[in-house]
């Protein structure tokens, strides 16, 4: 069996980043698109704000992907949950022994 390689660990703000500047548009005109300010959109691609539901699904119609592309852009599989997963799992099971 083959070893997965690990995947690079992208932030929400990252993608719109990459999505926005492969299409060339400057903030200023996702800003213009969706009317999220410019400053919002700084902070969201820098990390120095987190990326609510709402704005995610405005900058994501604008960028032309889904929601969820830009909300989970690792996708559901994060190796770096793991052991809270295995510790919630064991939780569940010992529940489900004790009733």
């Amino acid at each position: 069996m083959r070893k997965r390689t690990p995947r690079a660990v992208l932030t929400p703000g990252q993608v719109v980043k990459e999505l926005r500047t492969k299409k060339g548009w400057t903030q200023a005109l996702v800003a213009k698109i969706t009317g999220i300010a410019v400053s919002n959109i700084s902070n969201i691609e820098s990390g120095r704000s987190r990326l609510g539901e709402d704005r995610a699904i405005l900058l994501a119609e604008a960028l032309g992907v889904k929601p969820e592309f830009i909300l989970f852009p690792n996708g559901f599989e994060r190796s770096d949950l793991e052991p809270k997963l295995r510790s919630i799992r064991e939780k569940l099971k010992q529940l489900g022994q004790a009733s």
